[in-house]
């Protein structure tokens, strides 16, 4: 039980961690405009930001 919330509360910080430092690069937003092509840009931005903040992929 205690084992179980510890780890509750080390993915909660982890995630809070991670989202708060993404959220501190200004993240582009998706309009919805600008077809396949903005969206492959806007993906390779947002996957810009989560390699340089450190995030494992299981994150």
């Amino acid at each position: 039980q205690r084992d179980m919330e510890k780890r509750e509360r080390e993915v909660l910080a982890t995630g809070t961690r991670v989202l708060t430092s993404f959220n501190n690069q200004s993240p582009p937003k998706i309009r919805g405009e600008g077809g396949p092509a903005a969206a492959d840009l806007w993906l390779q931005a947002i996957e810009k930001i989560f390699g340089a903040i450190d995030c494992p992929e299981e994150e």
